[in-house]
């Protein structure tokens, strides 16, 4: 006598065709590595040992739209840039940018004092930089390109005592993003230094 195969009940039945499709989602749809790389501009804090007094207030400064925002920007001439889809800055690019600044002031000038606008009203300041951030972006050209314009003003921000203006553009050596980011940052260190002299002679 031939023995039939046993059938499965209904409910095994339907609970094996409900898994089925979950079964096939999760062998085609395997998760991917997320592709996207995070950078911070290198600004490491001046050494300590204060040997002057000087208070120095940095701001408010001047920040172009176009960089403000994650992803990393590539200039590719006067009117193009590009974004990069899996390239991004840790943190936003202004807040790297006036922490290193206010770094390479400190370290230039000898203070340990350099606050970033707003301050307190009654805080005794010798002198206030703002600059004017017009570029900082790597080129495709191959270069770190910083354009920049400050004023140095008195502690009360009502007179002008020092007016400069920096184009700066450093190369990027051979080794991807990383060697641009380094370029940035030399950039960012050659506006610090030109603008420390600029404080230097107005508060002599």
């Amino acid at each position: 006598m031939r023995i039939l195969p046993r059938l499965p009940h209904r409910r095994h039945l339907a609970l094996v065709l409900a898994l089925a499709p979950l079964a096939a989602c999760g062998i085609l749809s395997s998760p991917r590595p997320d592709p996207t790389h995070f950078f911070t501009l290198s600004t490491p804090a001046p050494e300590s040992g204060r040997t002057s007094s000087l208070t120095i207030g940095m701001g408010p400064n001047v920040w172009p739209g176009y960089l403000d925002r994650p992803q990393m920007v590539t200039r590719l001439d006067d009117e193009r840039i590009v974004l990069s889809p899996i390239e991004r800055w840790a943190e936003p690019l202004r807040t790297q940018f006036e922490r290193g600044l206010a770094y390479q002031l400190m370290g230039d000038l000898g203070t340990d004092e350099v606050v970033v606008f707003p301050w307190w009203p009654s805080r005794q300041i010798n002198a206030v930089v703002g600059v004017n951030v017009r570029a900082f972006e790597a080129n495709a050209d191959g270069s770190a390109h910083l354009d920049a314009v400050w004023t140095v003003k008195d502690g009360h921000r009502e007179h002008t005592l020092l007016t400069g203006q920096r184009s700066i553009r450093e190369p990027i050596s051979p080794g991807g993003t990383e060697q641009a980011v380094a370029a940035l940052g030399r950039a960012l260190g050659e506006l610090g230094d030109a603008i420390a002299s600029d404080v230097q002679r107005a508060v002599r």
